[in-house]
């Protein structure tokens, strides 16, 4: 989970690579992340500001459908069409303003693209990638999913951690003990009661 955290404290923070030629794949994470880049971590504008402008770029982003499904795994089919809106309304509001809050705290750090391959699915990918982190870098793998002529993402790993599998683990955990009711209802009070913290 500290790799987690430290890397959503650098996330999107892009060096320019070299001029070598990208897929279309790569120029994705790449264009995501040097719009980041331009329009929120380099300003001073106040995290309010920055979380929209961060929402903006990242929630589409998202394949929210395909995310949500995968980490409430069998538990999703429990679930009327009114619980999985509000199940994922949560879940990716939480998200996003927990990640927003963590890229807040950057300080110059660089990722750079080094590389692609073929994840199991189809029409996925994953994209390698490092952070520069003073001394051994920190290994992140976006993994992307083409749908028609658009890519979105599917899981981030940092260093052998997937994100999506953390949460599904850790809403697994939840419902052994409570009901889908109240994990929708936790994340909807976590959600509205988040507060940012001040840089």
């Amino acid at each position: 989970m500290k790799k987690i955290i430290l890397f959503f404290a650098m996330l999107f923070t892009l060096a320019n690579p070299a001029k070598a030629i990208m897929s279309p794949q790569m120029e994705f994470i790449q264009t995501l992340t040097d719009k980041v880049i331009t329009d929120v971590l380099k300003t001073n504008e106040s995290i309010d500001v920055k979380y929209e402008k961060f929402e903006k770029y990242f929630l589409p982003a998202l394949d929210t459908d395909m995310i949500s499904k995968f980490v409430l795994g069998k538990h999703w089919r429990q679930l009327n069409e009114n619980e999985k809106s509000a199940f994922k309304k949560a879940f990716i509001d939480l998200c996003l303003k927990s990640w927003a809050d963590r890229f807040n705290s950057y300080s110059g750090q660089t990722l750079d693209i080094v590389g692609e391959r073929p994840a199991e699915g189809k029409n996925q990918y994953y994209i390698d990638s490092q952070i520069e982190n003073n001394s051994k870098p920190i290994e992140v793998i976006w993994r992307i999913r083409q749908k028609n002529n658009s890519f979105q993402i599917v899981d981030i790993i940092i260093e052998g951690v997937s994100m999506a599998l953390t949460y599904r683990n850790q809403y697994t955990d939840y419902l052994s003990t409570h009901s889908l009711e109240e994990l929708i209802s936790s994340l909807e009070n976590q959600s509205n009661n988040f507060v940012f913290t001040a840089k």
